[in-house]
């Protein structure tokens, strides 16, 4: 990247902080620069929705553990024979019974649904490291907004500073005869529209900073420093990213998680179709109208009739289909992963490409031509439109630079989201 010299007439902008310099660690140090690597952790840290994502994934699992295994033992109460005349009487029942009941699922049913189970819980991880890989991504894409506006804001206060002096340059001219008044007035409404495009930028330079500042969980209206220059984008190989594409993206993982929970849910609900559940019970009898023995036990099995229910076939073929658009939503979710990344390689090249254009070629051509105009302006030879034309030329040419540079860096973390090679966790995709 080139460091051009200043113009005669130009305003230094100050530099962004040197790249050894240390990342700022908490909110204090963010109001006087604001690194990406910290903005970027700190969202990570403190999103309200990475936090949502992680809870619903750590609940999932719970849950997947609670699905195999047995149903709940119960604890039963019985009597039988107390007289309705006296209800209370229990010394007169006919019999007293206390029992524990437990039911076994079909044979494999459970062990199915177990894996099920596991299977939703990995694809709720898999959510959740998809959600921390879209918050990752929206940062960047705000942090090169933010710096596209602090940049532009810059680029238009340092027009200002050219354009007074012109100005005053031009009142000085119209004083001794070389200038004219129309030059004046040229000059103050070139000025005026230099102001109101400083306040549009100021404001788009405020709602990133509420952006950046909400993704971090920070008051929106906390202060927020210079952003740094964005990090060069290294070329990226599109068939090696293609050939690590699934294994990479958790959107896949995650597709590829519901279709074995389907399949499992399948074999549970073709077990359950199949083979009775079972269940067992042992009870303990104290009997006080019997005067020749007063205790006993009693003992029981019990198994439901399966292949007399079309309930169950109902839910066998109702599993059957979530199959068949589990695997469907597979494939789907590979098409799409295949499209965004292709599409985001495109946007890269294509970004990477208009801003060699402008830093390299435009961006000096556009110097020199102020340059020249001005030292002959400066000699009253030049006409103020002329000038002005140069100014304004040099002007949004260091705009597209700053606008280009800014592209790149959201379509580059566009394509690391839709590679799978976004950064989050400590460097971990």
């Amino acid at each position: 990247m080139k460091v051009l010299p200043c113009v005669s007439l130009c305003l230094c902008i100050a530099g962004s902080p040197p790249a050894d310099a240390a990342p700022a660690p908490d909110d204090a140090q963010l109001a006087q620069r604001a690194p990406l690597a910290t903005v970027l952790r700190l969202a990570l840290q403190r999103n309200p929705e990475v936090a949502e994502g992680d809870a619903r994934a750590r609940a999932a699992e719970a849950g997947g553990r609670a699905a195999g295994r047995l149903p709940d033992l119960q604890l039963k109460y019985e009597q039988w024979g107390v007289p309705l005349a006296r209800p209370a009487a229990l010394d007169q029942a006919n019999t007293l019974m206390v029992g524990l009941r437990q039911t076994f699922p079909a044979w494999g049913q459970r062990a199915a649904q177990g894996r099920a189970a596991a299977e939703r819980a990995g694809a709720a991880a898999d959510r959740a490291r998809a959600q921390r890989q879209d918050i990752a991504a929206n940062v960047r894409r705000t942090y090169a907004a933010y710096y596209r506006a602090d940049r532009e804001l810059r680029l238009h206060l340092e027009h200002v500073g050219l354009m007074s002096r012109v100005l005053e340059l031009a009142k000085l001219n119209q004083r001794t005869g070389h200038g004219s008044l129309r030059d004046v007035l040229r000059m103050q409404l070139e000025l005026t529209h230099v102001h109101a495009e400083v306040a549009r930028i100021e404001q788009e330079r405020r709602s990133s900073v509420a952006m950046l500042n909400a993704l971090m969980n920070r008051p929106l209206d906390a202060p927020l420093g210079e952003p740094e220059d964005p990090p060069p984008a290294a070329e990226a190989d599109l068939a090696a990213l293609d050939r690590e594409l699934e294994a990479r993206r958790p959107e896949i993982d995650g597709a590829t998680r519901a279709v074995r929970s389907s399949e499992a849910m399948l074999e549970g609900a073709r077990r359950g179709a199949r083979f009775p559940e079972l269940m067992v019970g042992v009870d303990y009898w104290y009997m006080p109208a019997f005067p020749d023995f007063h205790q006993a036990y009693g003992a029981m099995v019990a198994i439901n009739l399966p292949w007399l229910s079309g309930g169950r076939r109902d839910e066998e073929r109702e599993a059957e289909q979530l199959v068949v658009a589990d695997r469907h939503a597979l494939e789907a979710a590979r098409n799409a992963v295949r499209y965004q990344l292709r599409d985001a390689k495109a946007r890269v090249d294509a970004a990477r490409t208009a801003f060699g254009i402008v830093d390299q070629q435009l961006l000096e051509q556009a110097r020199r031509s102020l340059e020249a105009t001005q030292a002959e302006y400066a000699a009253g030879r030049g006409e103020a439109a002329d000038i002005l034309e140069a100014l304004r030329a040099y002007l949004q040419v260091r705009i597209e630079r700053v606008q280009a540079l800014a592209e790149l860096a959201s379509s580059q973390a566009d394509l690391e989201r839709a590679a799978g090679t976004l950064a989050v966790d400590g460097g971990t995709p």
